[in-house]
């Protein structure tokens, strides 16, 4: 049950940052060759832009999560044997819940708030809570993901495998 909630967000998750990602830069292409070649720009390509950033930004932080792509300080679990090294891990992904929680906690008021302000972007004329709603659904993610950790790797003991993250 657990792996097919985790692989139903893998798919969603993906998709979502891809199109987001691939729909960025089609937009700000398309402004770009109307700029230098046509002499027209469209209004709203800058702020659509910036928004689907925010999006795929706040969506891919859960993916980064389930990748271990999120900076670690593995200091402490090189030297500790196996069981503390878990307690380790346990005590990261609760305060990593911890954290997300707290998130969503400040933050759904925040974007009830919005909701009732009704303030409107500029440019696309959507409600600009939409935009802050990226906050909470990536942090919702991420949290989904921690907890889905927390079951895989402390209570059932399935050790998680960490792709390396190569920079260059």
């Amino acid at each position: 049950m657990l792996k097919k909630i985790e692989k139903l967000l893998d798919q969603i998750e993906e998709y979502f940052v891809f199109g987001s990602l691939l729909l960025m830069v089609i937009i700000v292409f398309a402004n770009v060759v109307g700029r230098f070649v046509f002499q027209f720009s469209v209004p709203w390509a800058e702020e659509a832009a910036r928004y689907l950033m925010i999006w795929a930004t706040f969506v891919a932080a859960s993916l980064g999560v389930k990748k271990g792509a999120h900076i670690t300080l593995d200091i402490l679990t090189v030297y500790l044997p196996e069981k503390g090294n878990r307690i380790i891990r346990a005590i990261s992904y609760l305060l990593s819940m911890t954290y997300c929680v707290l998130i969503l906690k400040i933050g759904i008021p925040f974007i009830i708030d919005m909701v009732a302000k009704g303030q409107i972007s500029p440019a696309l004329q959507i409600p600009v809570h939409f935009v802050y709603l990226a906050i909470i659904v990536g942090t919702a993610l991420m949290l989904i993901r921690y907890i889905l950790l927390f079951i895989d790797d402390i209570i059932h003991s399935n050790k998680i495998e960490k792709p390396e993250i190569l920079a260059d």
